[in-house]
């Protein structure tokens, strides 16, 4: 069984390894990476492994963007010491989601249901992470319907129903509404998309976050890309990456 861990403390990494393998001695731990640049790099020149322990927040963005960028399909066991991100792990592979600092008999019990899962005796994965997602969504924070914004010495509430898109500027995110308006934002694009509900709100790149309610039309692009024109006026296309156009086919298809 080949794991790979994402983690960019190196002795937290090490550490988990050397418990995999007191728990698991014959899972083989073949890549230690510890960031989204070197996930990439890594996932785009290698088979895709059995298993993956990922942390989620890198010194360089979040562990999900090298799922959602590289289309990745095998199970993640979720590493952090930050629990909002708990439903966003399940939607991105994950069979379970453990905060540091990871316990043994914790660790223990995640490798269980991996197991579980990846036995072909078992004929209920589909309801082992459904019952996993409720286990984990029962304390899980609502999604914020307003943002407030400051304007010209005023604090206006503006509603999420109400947003187009968020965008980042001069490493300035902003964010941009029906009646054509924009505020800056104190937050950084990674800690707006864990507010925002993922059913309404997709991360079509690096610099846009985008609202379902914004999306005019998805048009084919070289390399398999795909364009999406907003529907705002003077709003330029946003570009998707091949690795993630079926991602926002899916996302568009099921909302």
């Amino acid at each position: 069984m080949k794991i790979v861990i994402i983690e960019d403390e190196v002795q937290t990494a090490w550490d988990l390894q050397n418990s995999i393998q007191q728990l698991q001695p014959d899972f083989e731990v073949v890549a230690t990476l510890d960031s989204v640049e070197a996930g990439l790099e890594w996932f785009n020149q290698n088979e895709q492994p059995d298993l993956i322990f990922s942390d989620i927040q890198l010194g360089d963005g979040l562990a999900f963007e090298i799922l959602q960028e590289v289309n990745l399909t095998c199970p993640v066991i979720f590493c952090t010491a930050y629990d909002e991100y708990a439903l966003r792990a399940f939607q991105n592979n994950g069979v379970d989601y453990l905060l540091k600092p990871i316990k043994q008999e914790s660790l223990k019990k995640s490798l269980d249901k991996f197991n579980l899962f990846k036995n072909p005796k078992t004929k209920n994965n589909s309801s082992i992470l459904q019952g996993l997602m409720e286990e984990i969504t029962k304390n899980f924070k609502s999604y914020k319907s307003t943002f407030l914004v400051s304007f010209r010495d005023k604090m206006i509430p503006v509603k999420t129903d109400d947003i187009l898109f968020f965008k980042i500027t001069d490493d300035t995110v902003e964010l941009y509404t029906n009646s054509n308006n924009r505020y800056r934002l104190p937050w950084s694009l990674d800690q707006i998309e864990t507010m925002v509900d993922p059913r309404l709100f997709y991360r079509a790149n690096r610099q846009y976050l985008i609202a379902y309610q914004a999306v005019k039309e998805v048009e084919n692009y070289f390399d398999r890309k795909l364009l999406i024109k907003i529907d705002q006026l003077n709003s330029e296309p946003i570009i998707i990456s091949k690795g993630k156009a079926a991602d926002l086919l899916k996302w568009l298809e099921n909302h």
